[in-house]
């Protein structure tokens, strides 16, 4: 009895020992399938997305693959993330950045609560100040690195009550704040020479003794005219066109019926 015990523990050890390989792959949130990456950089990488998960409690994930095909980057990237289960909890909450290095495509997707952290302005922001210049130059791991530590942020700042958007955005309300100077120095600037044109334009016309007359009663004779002909002559015409200016922005994510969000490119 001794001995089935025994054998019984050693094949349970052995089962358990062979599984850890692929439990520990299953969780591997940075999936570098080109080896673009060293070995340190991606398990410093891995190690980073996972903590900042385990955290937040909202997956973040990157993805490298050689070539997605002819399909579209961002719905093949929404098709790999259900195929492989990616995403936190129930909802699937989670930020994945999806790389197809064939045309150098890219996506950034959002689902679950991953749509409330990273809105259209947040994954914008991602890409432009962070991915793609880095990218471009084909600095991959201190793209990846940026990225991660950003997206710790930005959830820290939804964990706080504030997502990151239009209105928390510190660089873009700094922007705004400039315009602004700008826009009040031209108006304190412009105005007053404005009004000392005007004033001056009146005190010229004052000057003026011989001035055009608004009526013809002056230059018609005593005795009148007589009019023998009559004739109308199509001049010119004034055609009057308003611009219609496109609503600007206001913040918030844009949400697909498949519960996704998304922005995608080249690099």
């Amino acid at each position: 009895m001794k001995r089935i015990a025994a054998l019984f523990l050693a094949i349970l050890s052995l089962t358990l020992i062979m599984l850890l390989p692929v439990q520990a792959a299953e969780f591997d949130l940075v999936s570098d399938g080109v080896g673009m990456l060293t070995d340190d950089e991606y398990f410093e990488l891995n190690e980073l997305a996972m903590d900042i998960t385990e955290q937040f409690q909202c997956e973040v994930s990157i993805v490298i693959m050689d070539d997605k095909g002819s399909d579209d980057i961002e719905e093949y990237a929404k098709s790999f993330y259900k195929e492989y289960d990616y995403g936190y909890g129930e909802d699937k909450s989670g930020l994945m950045l999806f790389l197809s290095m064939e045309e150098r495509d890219y996506a950034i997707i959002a689902c679950g609560y991953g749509n409330t952290v990273f809105t259209d302005h947040g994954k914008d922001v991602l890409a432009d100040r962070y991915l793609l210049p880095t990218l471009g130059e084909d600095k991959y791991y201190t793209g990846f690195l940026l990225y991660l530590n950003q997206t710790a942020k930005f959830l820290k700042m939804a964990e706080n009550g504030a997502p990151f958007d239009i209105d928390t955005d510190e660089v873009q309300i700094q922007k705004n704040a400039k315009g602004s100077f700008w826009i009040k120095l031209a108006i304190c600037i412009l105005l007053p020479l404005l009004i000392a044109g005007i004033i001056c334009s009146i005190f010229l016309r004052q000057m003026k003794t011989a001035v055009s007359q608004k009526t013809a009663g002056n230059y018609i004779p005593e005795g009148g005219f007589n009019l023998t002909l009559q004739t109308d002559r199509f001049l010119f015409r004034t055609e009057t066109r308003s611009k219609i200016e496109k609503k600007s922005s206001d913040g918030g994510t844009s949400i697909g019926s498949d519960g996704f969000s998304g922005k995608s490119g080249k690099f």
